[in-house]
């Protein structure tokens, strides 16, 4: 008999729950789909229910265009 895949874990973000995900690909792959670049490499880990990253971050731009007259 196969084991049961484990569940998705919730994934936080300096203690801020950002989504879910199964493995750290998906993680990958949430914070891409999030937009959220680290500068400098996060401390990673991971415990039975959640994966957690600790370190300093940088939204991206949430347009792929600006136009000169916007203002953030």
């Amino acid at each position: 008999m196969a084991a049961a895949m484990p569940g998705p874990k919730k994934v936080y973000v300096n203690d801020v729950m950002i989504g879910e995900a199964s493995s750290w690909t998906e993680v990958q792959k949430l914070l891409k789909a999030k937009r959220v670049v680290f500068a400098g490499k996060p401390g990673m880990a991971e415990g039975p229910t959640g994966f957690y990253i600790n370190g300093a971050f940088v939204l991206t731009n949430l347009t792929s265009s600006r136009k000169a007259g916007d203002v953030a």
